[in-house]
This record gives C-alpha cells, sequence and structure tokens, in this order.
C-alpha cells in the first residue's frame, strides 16, 4: 500500500487548517473583543492600577477668626516624606550605597532614628511614609538632598497641611482641634468639620510596570483641591481675654478642686462673646495633660495607676462646663421663679412674706441662708435682694407645680439649648406631676432640677430682654475660600417666655440686687448692673462632704441689657463658698473691663468721683515747681521730694500709673538715692486698717471692690508681702464683702 497522500486526503488537511486559523482568529478576536468593549472598564481600571500613581493633595482647612477676623486656627502648608522602597538600587548593584545615603541623609535632616528608617527601606512595596507634617526648612533641605544625589525618584515630597492655634490655650474646649488627618475631633472643629474641610485634589502619574518609577512629567495630570471654608466666631478674642484673665485670679484666690467657667452672651442675639473653662490646656499639644496641679498629683500615685490617671486628666481638661455640665443652680434660678410669679399675678411687687430663719415643709425643715431669726416680714423685691429660701418657698407654693412646671419649660429649661457646640448637656427635672410639696419647695430656691450654665446664661436673658428665650450661637458667618459670606447666622427666638411689662419689672428688681447691699461686690462703679447670686451644694460629691458651686450671673446696662456675665467656681477650697464673696467679683471684673470696651460710656456717682483714681502725670525731666504745677492741675497734692536738686530725675509712681487722689508722688532730684520699703501683709484685714498701714510705709493704696466699712475685707494684694518697693509705690488691694446669698 503506498504511504503517498492523496489529493483526497491533501484536500481535507487544507479544510483543517484553514477551519482550525478562522477558529483561532475567532478566539482571538473574541476575546479583543471581551477585554476592549465589554470589559473595557475592568481592563482599564486593572492598567490604571499598574501604571498610574495617584497621590492626594490635602485641602488647606479654612480658617478660625473672632469676629473681629483675629486668627483664632488657621492651617499652613506642611510635607509628608514618602520612600517607594522599590526604587533603591538593588544589593547586586551598588553593594547597598545607595540605601546607606538615603537612610544616613534622611536620619540626619529629619532627626530620625537610622535603624527605622532603614527597616522602612528594606520593604518590598513603593509606599512609606518617613516623617509627616515637615515644615518649610526641612522640606527645602530635603529637596537639596535629593537633587545633589539624583534621589529623587526614590523619595517625593507631598504636600499637606497642619494645624496651628496663634493663642494656644485661648477659649480651647469652645474651639476645639484636629486630628493627624486633619478631621475636626472636638469643639467647633468638630461641629463644622465639614464646612472647614474642603475637597482634597490629586496628581496622577504614570509609572513604569516593572520598576514603579514615574515616568516623564509629562505624563502628570494634577486636579486641585478646593479649600475649606472659614468661620467668624461671635466670640470677641480681647472679652474672651478679659473672661479668661478674671477667672485665672479666681483660680488662684479660691483653689476650686473641679476649675471654674464664665460665659459672656449679648442677651438679645445669643451672639456668644467669649466662653472659657480653666484649667485650660494647648491646642497645639491636645494630647498633653496641661495642669501643673494635676500632674503632681497623678505623680504621686504608684506607677501602675499613673497611665490611666494621665489618660482620664487629658480627657478631663478638654470638657466644655459651660455647656455640658449639669448642675443644681442655687438662688440664680430665683430669678425665673419671680418672674413666673409676677407674669401669673400670684405675686405683687408689694406681696408680703414672714421669714422666721426656716420654713417646714412636710417632714422637711428647710432653712434660710441667714439662719434663725431670718429675715423677718419683707416684701417681693426684698425677699429677691435678701435671696431668702422660705420667702420662695411660699412663692412656689402660690404658683403651684402646673405653672411652675409651665415656666420651666417656656424659658427653655426642658431642652437642650441648641448652641453650635457638640457635647451639649441635658437637663434632668421633675415634672408637673412628679412635683410634691417637698420637690416644689426644693425647687423653688434652685435646688432639685439640674441645668447647664449655658441653659442657665439663655433662661436669664430672656428674664431681662422681654422676655424672648434666644438660641445661643457661636458661629457668626461662613466665609469661602474667597472670603465671601456664604451664610450668616440668623438671631432664632423660640418663644417669648413673659411679658415686656414683667421683664422691665425684673430688670429693675435684679438692679436693686446689686445696689441694695451696702458695699456690694457685684457694683461696677460708672455703670447700672444687676445680677444675682447662687450658691448650691452638691447632693452627691463622692468622699466630700459640704462641697458647693458658687456662682453669679450679672447684666448690663440694666435699663437697656446687652450682656450678661455668668461665672461659676466649683468646689471652692478657700473657706469662702457663697456665690456673692466668690463669683461676684469675677464678674464685676470682667464687666469693669468688657463695658469700656464695648463703648459704654460711664456715668459716676458722686459717690463714684469722691473715690476715683487718678493718674501720674509725666514730671521727669521738668523742674520742681514745674512738677508741682502739674500735679495740683490733676487734683493731686504736694509731692515729697528727695533730693536738693532743682530737676526731677525720677517719679515715683511711674508716669501713666493709678494713684488715689489723695496719693503722694515722690520726686527724685539729681542723685538721691532711693527709699525703699517693705511690704507688709494685708490679707484678711478691712479695707481701712489695711489702707492705714500701708500709708504710715508711705505707699500709695488702690481699694478695688467693696467699700464695706463692716463686711469687707482684702482678699488680694497685687504685691506679695516681704517684696521691697520703693516708697510712693501703689499697692493695688482687692476688697470683698463677705455674708451669704
Amino acid at each position: 500500500m503506498s504511504n503517498i497522500p492523496t489529493l483526497s486526503m491533501k484536500r481535507r488537511l487544507k479544510y483543517v487548517v484553514v477551519v482550525a486559523v478562522v477558529l483561532a482568529f475567532c478566539v482571538l478576536v473574541g476575546s479583543l473583543v471581551n477585554i476592549s468593549v465589554l470589559n473595557y472598564d475592568v481592563y482599564t481600571g486593572y492598567a490604571n492600577r499598574n501604571q498610574l500613581r495617584p497621590t492626594t493633595i490635602a485641602p488647606t482647612r479654612g480658617t478660625i477668626y473672632d469676629r473681629n477676623m483675629g486668627i483664632l486656627a488657621q492651617s499652613a502648608t506642611v510635607w509628608d516624606v514618602i520612600m517607594s522602597p522599590v526604587s533603591i538600587n538593588s544589593e547586586e548593584k551598588d553593594g547597598g550605597k545607595q540605601k546607606q545615603l538615603l537612610v544616613q541623609g534622611l536620619s540626619d535632616l529629619l532627626d530620625l532614628d537610622p535603624e527605622a528608617v532603614m527597616e522602612k527601606a528594606n520593604k518590598k512595596n513603593q509606599y512609606q511614609i518617613i516623617k509627616s507634617k515637615i515644615e518649610k526648612e526641612d522640606a527645602d533641605r530635603v529637596r537639596e538632598f535629593l537633587n545633589e544625589n539624583k534621589l529623587n525618584g526614590i523619595i517625593s515630597l507631598v504636600e499637606s497641611t497642619k494645624r496651628y492655634y496663634p493663642n494656644s490655650t485661648m477659649a480651647a474646649s469652645t474651639i476645639g482641634f484636629v486630628g493627624s488627618d486633619s478631621q475636626g475631633l472636638y469643639g467647633l472643629e468638630l461641629k463644622y468639620d465639614k464646612e472647614l474641610s474642603g475637597t482634597p485634589g490629586y496628581v496622577v502619574s504614570l509609572k513604569d510596570g516593572h520598576s514603579g518609577n514615574d515616568m516623564p512629567d509629562k505624563s502628570e495630570t494634577r486636579y486641585d483641591p478646593v479649600n475649606g471654608n472659614s468661620l467668624v466666631l461671635t466670640l470677641d478674642e480681647t472679652i474672651q481675654h478679659f473672661l479668661e484673665k478674671a477667672l485665672n485670679r479666681a483660680i488662684i484666690q479660691h483653689k476650686p478642686d473641679k476649675g471654674v467657667c464664665g460665659i459672656v452672651m449679648n442677651v438679645n442675639t445669643g451672639e456668644v462673646l467669649a466662653m472659657a473653662n480653666l484649667p485650660s490646656f494647648d491646642l497645639n499639644q491636645p494630647y498633653t495633660l496641661y495642669d501643673e496641679a494635676e500632674k503632681a498629683r497623678i505623680a504621686e500615685l504608684p506607677e501602675e495607676e499613673q497611665k490611666e490617671a494621665t489618660s482620664a486628666a487629658i480627657l478631663n481638661q478638654r470638657i466644655n462646663k459651660s455647656i455640658s455640665y449639669t448642675y443644681q443652680p442655687g438662688s440664680t434660678f430665683k430669678t425665673m421663679v419671680a418672674s413666673a410669679a409676677l407674669e401669673e399675678g400670684v405675686c405683687n411687687e408689694n406681696s408680703s412674706f414672714f421669714c422666721p430663719g426656716y420654713v417646714q415643709v412636710e417632714d422637711r425643715k428647710m432653712k434660710c441662708h441667714i439662719g434663725i431669726p431670718g429675715h423677718g416680714t419683707q416684701n417681693f423685691r426684698m425677699a429677691l435682694v435678701n435671696s431668702c429660701n422660705p420667702a420662695f418657698v411660699d412663692i412656689g407654693k402660690r404658683l403651684g407645680p402646673d405653672l411652675f412646671f409651665k415656666y420651666f419649660q417656656a424659658f427653655g429649661l426642658t431642652q437642650r439649648t441648641g448652641i453650635d457646640l457638640p457635647g451639649e448637656g441635658d437637663s434632668s427635672y421633675y415634672n408637673a406631676s412628679q412635683l410634691g410639696a417637698v420637690s416644689l419647695a426644693s425647687s423653688s430656691f434652685g435646688q432639685s432640677n439640674a441645668i447647664t450654665p449655658i441653659q442657665l446664661v439663655t433662661a436669664v436673658s430672656a428674664v431681662v430682654n422681654g422676655g424672648y428665650v434666644v438660641t445661643p450661637h457661636l458661629v457668626k458667618d461662613i466665609l469661602d475660600e474667597n472670603g465671601n459670606v456664604i451664610y450668616s447666622t440668623p438671631t432664632e427666638v423660640k418663644r417669648q417666655a413673659i411679658s415686656e411689662e414683667t421683664s422691665a419689672l425684673m430688670r429693675d428688681m435684679m438692679e436693686s440686687v446689686v445696689t441694695e447691699k451696702t458695699g456690694s461686690n457685684a457694683y461696677v462703679k460708672g455703670y447700672r448692673t444687676g445680677g444675682k447670686s447662687g450658691t448650691s451644694q452638691k447632693q452627691n460629691p463622692g468622699d466630700k462632704e459640704g462641697v458647693y458651686i458658687s456662682s453669679y450671673i450679672g447684666v448690663a446696662p440694666i435699663d437697656d441689657p446687652e450682656i450678661a456675665v455668668y461665672v461659676m467656681i466649683d468646689e471652692s477650697t478657700s473657706g469662702d463658698i457663697y456665690g456673692s464673696v466668690v463669683a461676684a467679683p469675677v464678674v464685676t471684673s470682667v464687666m469693669s473691663d468688657v463695658l469700656p470696651y464695648l463703648g459704654f460710656t460711664p456715668k459716676y456717682t458722686a459717690e463714684d468721683l469722691e473715690t476715683m483714681n487718678t493718674t501720674t502725670p509725666l514730671l521727669t525731666g521738668r523742674g520742681v515747681l514745674e512738677a508741682e504745677s502739674k500735679l495740683s492741675a490733676v487734683g493731686l497734692g504736694k509731692p515729697k521730694i528727695i533730693g536738693d536738686g532743682a530737676t526731677v530725675v525720677k517719679q515715683v509712681p511711674s508716669v501713666g500709673s493709678p494713684i488715689p487722689k489723695d496719693g503722694m508722688v515722690i520726686l527724685y532730684t539729681e542723685d538721691a538715692e532711693e527709699e525703699m520699703v517693705t511690704i507688709p501683709d494685708v490679707i484678711g484685714l478691712k479695707p481701712a486698717l489695711a489702707q492705714s498701714r500701708l500709708e504710715k510705709l508711705n505707699l500709695n493704696v488702690v481699694i478695688n471692690g467693696s467699700d464695706d466699712p463692716v463686711y469687707a475685707k482684702i482678699t488680694e494684694q497685687n504685691i506679695a508681702k516681704d517684696t521691697q518697693v520703693p516708697i510712693g509705690t501703689v499697692i493695688e488691694l482687692t476688697s470683698v464683702r463677705s455674708g451669704t446669698d
């Protein structure tokens, strides 16, 4: 048989080959159609992931300004140093020289541990963060190092942002802070994170699929970020400073175990002008414990407890007590009870009350703060001035549970105020059906029900502003990145709790609280103010007994109110506990600074003018006779002249210093030797005695605060005892009237 293929066999073979080729071609075409058409997006994604390198460009977070455009929080450009370990020359190629150069250079420039950098350089990936958020100076040095050593394909500098807080501790718990990725974590930074954040941008570049190195720059596409919006706050940096200055002095004097807080608010608009909680913390280092006293306390604990105690203390230092702390307000609450009684007509200004020093309610004896024999017979106004608990038990009884609770609700005390901050606390209270005889009685003088400081300030604002409950707020305007206003917060009036007529009468009576008591600690020279103090005992103080919250809220100008100033001192340890003694002087200090700053012109009484200070004129360089004439022109008497020369070479007090009108100026001529004296301790003395002791030493004395000749005492002196000062130096004393709420 022959093995030679026949013609028929050849034809069949050709047919098989053609069919095979056609089938292969169809498979190939089908595969191409599948890749390029049917699954285009899938395979494009694979290719992009292998060939494109997207790098995120962080947007600049919006700036936070105070109401006068002072910067409170601002972001600046920084850089992240990124390494691509797979792009480093292999050991076989150069013996590891490039890796060693890279590790040593970055370690030196960025102050890093070389072993930690080497560990990252040995990774088998394309992305390792060497150091985040370096400043421009460091970034420039890294760029120079990379250029000199041709390492740009291995190390890249990626733009990022870093948050800065110029005032560090000012309004820290209100402003808040951001995390490592610039996300808001606390305070306004958290509440308005969406508005402040902006939208990230990207740089997309082609890279070599084998080595991972960037391809030529022409392959790069940049998508710019959209920067965040900025906030203009209602806070006023200057008023915030006044408030924190006064609160810091209160901490030094009263040493409260649980700190202090304060609020300054516009009673008509709800704009918060200042909000402070002390001790504070540094917003630039929010994870560092700032309070030195707390550090010392923790250092005394067993070592195994210190870490947990430090973490708890760091969390505690951030708490905004002004909005989150719930407490029984004490007698400050009597302003709302009095308003309700007047509005409903169950009492009027001439209603009479008798106080024997206590009141019996079922099985409870509720005491008046002055004890037996009490205030005796008094009218409605004096019941508020005297802050008489038995009288307010009677007022609460006249209201009854339903009306009492009606106004508790009307003043907004059953719900959050809605202030634009995270973490606002909830009040706790008895509703009408739960108010029995005892709970109604105690609630009527500010115990039993618990509210937050911001709720109290909002309610008292309604008492004096015509009865309108407004929503407090901290953001005034939102600006786009070009500075255009895209949103302004309106004044939100929730309801009218009391009538304009009742509000006017309450303003008048709250002024009486300040003026009816001789040497009141709440009196501000030149201004008409009203207010109410509060002293409330803590019901669950842990292992402590007899601990109190001392508070005061003042309103000014009382004839046309604009601001309310509230201060709380939590667990004073100085011996004094009453709000009228502990907190009222702090409010007075704030108002004395804030009212002139806001442009309110003082109107002094004849008594004020008699005790007002003057200012020491410039006398150095003048002849002695001319200097005497200058002193006479400002109402000061003849100076004490030391030396025999004709020209003044030094004066005490210095030019511009406050000096009482009956004070003495010391003039030194030529090279006369300065006379020194040692400051005595006058704290605890009555003002007249303290002044006498200091004036005998040829010192000038300025006394701020109460002028009550019987109950006032010196609580502060601006120059410590045993300090050597020149004669003629002005010693400033603070006088506080002791007593009860």
